[in-house]
């Protein structure tokens, strides 16, 4: 890969990461998009309104904390470094502006210009963060670490991009490790199994659904990187880190009761035979490694699709300890960018199975 194809490459994941903030921003601003109504107010009068408007720490602060990697990606995208900065000030101001705007035809929202302050505070600092000198010469650690480890393709970095976000699609503790399915609460509930003992049809379902996304989210991972070795070490590293986020949310966001709530005989099946899988594909080729993450992708959606038993929010939301309202769009977040996750993995995979096949077009 040529100098200037890295660059377009390191761009487009720049464009792509900046386009998946405002997607996040748009969503949890604008949910549950119901209730438009014009309130006769005059518009953009919420820029004039008197300081602190609205004030609540904890909005506040997510107003900062969700602009920095919005931020951050927008300073990435155009050199020399100071355009890029402008670039993001500006397109991050547009972005809360426009935000803020909306909300004021929706009655359960609050447009404010304090919002507006703390968005372009976070914006900044993601911005200053991005144009850094710090920031570049840790950016060439970053980039040769990358050259050393995974492989010089451009479906690699979009693939690292999801693998990020994948990250962040586990963060709901209510959601099993690796499963496609949640008991609501009040089981067992009617329902029609295709075989005639619904105890196994429940536990193949549940136990072969952790198993594929096991064995998809970690192959996928695998089939980016260049070199054997490095393999079974990511694998342990990705397993202990993601076991570390959902005890982490669960200790945050859940009531001490329904901290291990989750584990099921079934669920502890299931990870055990991904677990045994993966090890043995993890030996094999990288497109090997490609091609079996979709299989296990789609086996995953199917086992979600075959669930029987449909989910109660509220019972869900008993679970946790946090604000109703936060927690409602938190909830939403996570189960739109789950249910985005696996089709856009999916053409990672497949840009990355042709890249395999056709590394002589790739190549410059």
């Amino acid at each position: 890969m040529t100098a200037q194809t890295g660059r377009a490459t390191h761009s487009h994941v720049a464009l792509y990461a900046a386009l998946v903030n405002a997607v996040v921003i748009f969503f949890l601003s604008l949910y549950p998009f119901t209730g438009w109504a014009y309130s006769g107010r005059p518009f953009f009068e919420f820029l004039s309104y008197p300081l602190p408007f609205y004030f609540r720490f904890f909005d506040n602060a997510a107003n900062v904390l969700i602009y920095i990697p919005y931020g951050f990606s927008l300073a990435l995208l155009l050199l020399p470094r100071w355009h890029s900065f402008l670039l993001a000030i500006f397109v991050a101001s547009l972005t809360s502006i426009g935000v803020e705007f909306l909300q004021e035809f929706l009655p359960m929202r609050v447009a404010s210009n304090l919002d507006v302050l703390c968005n372009l505070a976070g914006a900044c600092l993601g911005a200053t963060l991005a144009v850094s000198p710090l920031f570049r010469r840790q950016w060439h650690h970053l980039k040769q670490w990358r050259r050393r480890h995974f492989a010089d393709h451009s479906a690699v970095d979009y693939g690292l991009l999801l693998l990020g976000l994948w990250f962040i699609t586990q963060l709901n503790p209510a959601m099993p490790l690796f499963g496609v399915v949640a008991y609501p609460q009040g089981l067992p509930q009617p329902y029609v199994s295709p075989l005639d003992n619904p105890r196994l049809f429940l536990f193949l379902v549940e136990a072969g659904g952790a198993m594929a996304n096991m064995l998809a989210a970690c192959l996928f991972m695998t089939s980016l990187l260049q070199q054997k070795v490095d393999r079974f070490k990511s694998i342990l590293l990705l397993l202990a880190g993601i076991w570390f986020c959902k005890m982490l949310a669960a200790g945050v966001l859940l009531k001490p009761f329904a901290l291990f709530q989750w584990i099921n005989p079934h669920l502890v099946t299931g990870l055990t035979a991904g677990f045994l899988l993966l090890w043995f594909f993890a030996g094999r080729s990288r497109l090997v490694q490609t091609i079996t993450a979709i299989l296990a992708l789609l086996l995953a959606q199917f086992a979600a699709t075959l669930w029987p038993l449909s989910e109660v929010q509220s019972d869900f939301l008993s679970l946790f300890r946090w604000p109703y309202g936060h927690l409602l769009n938190m909830s939403a977040l996570l189960d739109f960018l789950s249910d985005l996750w696996p089709a856009a993995a999916l053409v990672c995979l497949l840009l990355s199975c042709y890249q395999q096949l056709n590394p002589s077009q790739i190549k410059q």
